[in-house]
């Protein structure tokens, strides 16, 4: 594939450091793009070449050491790319196979730091009580994969993995009994439902992705 050239890049609010670097993802590369969420289609209407071009550059991880993220010159010895930021923007330039390069900022893996995206109940907090109890979850205070609500813990002995959970939260947000908030806007505190946070390995179960606003991943662009 065609070598860009690569920049420094620094993070508002950030020390981490990354490089900045172009892809016309309509070509055929040699690495693998892990995604890792469910899109809600919001740039699938229309296909429109001056909206790409305005797009914030798509943040990827790389298996790079920090120390030599900032030496990357070459896409030459790099296997696979995990999307970070940009899940919807990803999808539209694939639907519509643009033959542009597109800007993209790449950091390594080890700097990436995953929290559970925020979600605000929807219903009374004796309804969720009623719907944790119907769905069988009880509180624990050190389980591997739980329901996190006002301080305290909530898991599931059928849940096994942190698969089984996020189906659980896909279910929840379908149902309109939580809705995804970012972590960064204020709510009150007594409402904001969250889920055993994910790892980076977590995204490369072949064929599964997680439901949309699951991670909320820093540094941010």
């Amino acid at each position: 594939m065609k070598n860009y050239s690569f920049e420094n890049y620094y993070f508002n609010n950030s020390d981490v450091k990354g490089v900045k670097t172009e892809i016309n993802f309509s070509k055929k590369n040699s690495f693998k793009i892990i995604l890792h969420e469910e899109t809600q289609n919001y740039y699938e209407t229309t296909k429109d070449i001056e909206i790409v071009k305005e797009f914030p550059p798509l943040l990827f991880s790389v298996n790079v050491d920090p120390k030599e993220i900032l030496s990357l010159k070459s896409f030459d010895e790099i296997n696979e790319l995990t999307l970070l930021d940009g899940h919807h923007r990803f999808e539209h330039l694939n639907l519509y196979s643009y033959d542009l390069a597109v800007p993209i900022v790449l950091i390594s893996n080890n700097d990436v730091r995953v929290e559970s995206y925020n979600s605000i109940i929807n219903v009374s907090e004796k309804q969720l009580n009623d719907i944790l109890i119907e769905n069988e979850f009880k509180l624990s205070s050190s389980p591997d994969f739980f329901l996190y609500f006002q301080n305290k813990k909530y898991s599931n002995n059928e849940i096994t993995s942190v698969y089984d959970l996020y189906d659980f939260k896909r279910k929840l947000i379908s149902s309109e009994i939580i809705t995804p908030i970012q972590n960064d806007i204020r709510a009150d505190e007594n409402k904001i439902l969250n889920f055993t946070p994910l790892k980076l390995s977590d995204f490369k179960k072949e064929n599964y992705l997680f439901p949309p606003k699951s991670t909320w991943i820093s540094p941010r662009i």
